[in-house]
């Protein structure tokens, strides 16, 4: 049923609801009077058209109506539940379903975790209302850089990932190395203030994407980002290959 709102709508359905019964309506009138021995008066048709017509399009309509609403009801839940409400980018359940498809080939591949560098600061300094524009704003930017390389998820707090397909260790060091100084060189005002922010970027990479696993990448990239901080921060590092 829900298949076929999807398809036709609400108003053909209903349409094509109605003509369907009034056509079983006929036949059941024509054979309960063949069967009663009447005489087949059009007066019994009349009945019949007339409670096709009147009764059935205010059930269909309301039916389907309902069968639509809970449809887009569960799409935007499915939406919801992927897409992290703070930024609009997809969240970090996407970027595993991602996984599952992107992670099949025999192309190399490439994972980024990028963290903004002294985050709590900003929200100790400007407050979280700051800290929150300062993330929406980050996030734009990033995701206008790697929008064509792969998928772009919030991983949580001031983290971000990015996986990127047939992508080799090389390209993915030129692509975080150009997304942090991006980054690095772009002010971001806020009423009277202007801050710059800095990102700390790990990079993890394998040969082969069918053999290798999410959750390796991205721990390897975590740990190639606390390599970064402690080598003071606003720079990229390469993990070993997943």
């Amino acid at each position: 049923m829900r298949n076929f709102v999807r398809r036709v709508g609400v108003w053909r359905g209903t349409l094509a609801f109605t003509v369907v019964t009034t056509l079983v309506a006929f036949a059941v009138t024509g054979i309960s009077m063949e069967l009663a021995g009447l005489r087949h008066s059009p007066i019994g048709y009349l009945i019949s058209l007339a409670c096709s017509l009147t009764i059935m399009p205010a059930m269909m309509i309301t039916l389907l109506s309902l069968i639509k609403r809970l449809d887009e009801a569960e799409h935007e839940l499915y939406r919801l539940a992927r897409t992290d409400e703070l930024t609009g980018l997809p969240n970090r359940r996407s970027l595993f379903e991602a996984a599952v498809n992107e992670l099949r080939t025999d192309k190399p591949v490439a994972l980024l975790f990028i963290d903004i560098d002294h985050f709590k600061r900003v929200n100790d300094t400007y407050g979280h209302r700051v800290g929150d524009v300062i993330l929406c704003r980050v996030a734009r930017a990033i995701d206008a850089q790697l929008r064509t390389c792969g998928l772009l998820c919030r991983f949580g707090g001031e983290e971000f990932a990015s996986l990127l397909h047939d992508t080799t260790p090389q390209a993915a060091q030129d692509i975080a190395e150009a997304l942090r100084q991006d980054i690095e060189h772009t002010p971001i005002t806020i009423g009277d203030q202007t801050l710059y922010i800095t990102l700390s970027i790990g990079i993890a990479t394998a040969p082969a994407a069918r053999y290798s696993h999410i959750a390796t990448l991205i721990d390897n990239a975590d740990k190639a980002v606390y390599e970064a901080k402690r080598a003071g921060r606003n720079r990229t590092r390469l993990a070993h290959a997943a």
